[in-house]
């Protein structure tokens, strides 16, 4: 069986989580059904290819479609390929079956995001934050551009994006979410009727590995932050306003956080820490974070949407117990409040800085919630996410 995942930019595992899961989910196919897994990404890199795949092909869509569509027929016929996995590029779903038509080849859509959220990128305070940026004569003026028509452009935007998702579901041969919470979302965003066409697949585990649970005691007070640093999805200066509060009190003392990651608004957030003398806060930039996450005790999230949280997961696999606050349908599938994990009302900024603390000077609490915080990921293994993935392929045929 051969497989061809088609991303925006080039995979490799730290780039961030849609690739850490391609990543997971190929090399789990590959070790356990044989399958010869192949990448199709349209931004380059320069990283070495990922060893889960056979090959790598750079493609982006021009303005000839006839040309694209004959550019990618031929790679789906010299490799055999017999599905599809696009990850998450609507746009580009009825030029792949195009691509496939006279073939067997079968077109998935997997959604990477809680449906509708990409409208959080077209916020005007996402557009005005662009106004110390660097850029050309010509990108300033289509700046200005965009500021003085982003009404119209928003509306516009919006639009094209509810029948972007209606085209895709009708187009794709299936449309994989990662919770059955959004299926109502999709269909309401898309404005349309009708399930059939959906399967439901969680994002596996990042790693291969649990930590032992005897490891959980030699953990250190180090709370950790693993994510991409930018505002509008990741709201770090809202974890940063918790973290400055927690510290003011005693129970805080000897704890550091940690926040692994780069992004475009890390400037932002060290003048933040500067300003606000928020104390005890180190920037450790893109780096493997299995070594954060094996001392690490507490993990925080902040986000205002999430498809997945993969992050969390990741940390219960590693007996850190992830804090996060309640936007998103599939976090109640990843955290069972209380037990192996903590839930805060959305907005409840005081309730975050009291679980922290809490979870910092009660030990014990900790620790069990840790023992079954690793107990619980594995129901998310990349072997159990494999295994519904060769259904689903066995499904379609």
């Amino acid at each position: 069986m051969n497989i061809l995942f088609y991303t925006h930019g080039k995979v490799y595992a730290t780039r961030g989580g849609t690739e850490r899961t391609t990543v997971s989910v190929a090399s789990a196919l590959s070790r356990l059904y044989g399958c010869r897994c192949y990448s199709l990404y349209e931004a380059e890199e320069v990283v070495e290819k990922e060893s889960c795949f056979v090959a790598e092909f750079r493609w982006q869509a021009g303005r000839n479609r006839q040309a694209d569509v004959e550019t990618l027929h031929r790679i789906v016929v010299e490799n055999g390929i017999d599905y599809i996995i696009d990850q998450g590029i609507f746009i580009n779903v009825g030029l792949l079956r195009e691509a496939v038509d006279g073939t067997l080849c079968r077109v998935i859509l997997a959604h990477h995001y809680e449906p509708g959220a990409e409208v959080l990128y077209m916020s005007l305070k996402q557009h005005w934050s662009k106004w110390y940026a660097k850029m050309s004569l010509r990108r300033r003026c289509r700046w200005i551009f965009d500021l003085v028509f982003y009404p119209y452009a928003k509306h516009k935007y919006v639009e094209t994006l509810h029948s972007t998702y209606r085209e895709a579901y009708f187009q794709a041969h299936r449309v994989v979410l990662l919770s059955r919470g959004f299926i109502e979302a999709y269909q309401r965003f898309g404005r349309f009727n009708g399930d059939n066409n959906f399967s439901i697949i969680p994002n596996s585990l990042s790693f291969n590995e649990f930590l032992p649970v005897d490891k959980i005691k030699e953990k250190q007070p180090v709370v950790l932050i693993v994510s991409r640093i930018e505002e509008v999805h990741k709201r770090l200066s809202l974890a940063l306003k918790i973290w400055a509060k927690v510290k003011k009190e005693t129970d805080a003392n000897g704890w550091r956080l940690k926040i692994v990651g780069t992004g475009t608004d890390l400037p932002k957030y060290r003048q933040m820490i500067k300003n606000e003398k928020i104390p005890n806060v180190t920037f450790e930039g893109r780096q493997n974070p299995i070594p954060y996450y094996r001392e690490a005790s507490i993990f925080m999230m902040t986000s205002r949407s999430e498809a997945w949280g993969l992050t969390l997961t990741e940390a219960q696999q590693m007996g850190v117990v992830p804090i996060a606050f309640d936007t998103y349908a599939s976090l109640r599938d990843i955290i069972t409040d209380g037990v192996d994990g903590e839930i805060i009302a959305e907005g409840d900024v005081d309730g975050y800085v009291r679980c922290v603390l809490n979870l910092m000077q009660d030990d014990v609490t900790r620790q069990r919630m840790a023992r079954q915080a690793i107990a619980s990921s594995q129901r998310f293994s990349q072997e159990k996410i494999a295994g519904m993935w060769k259904a689903l392929f066995d499904n379609l045929g």
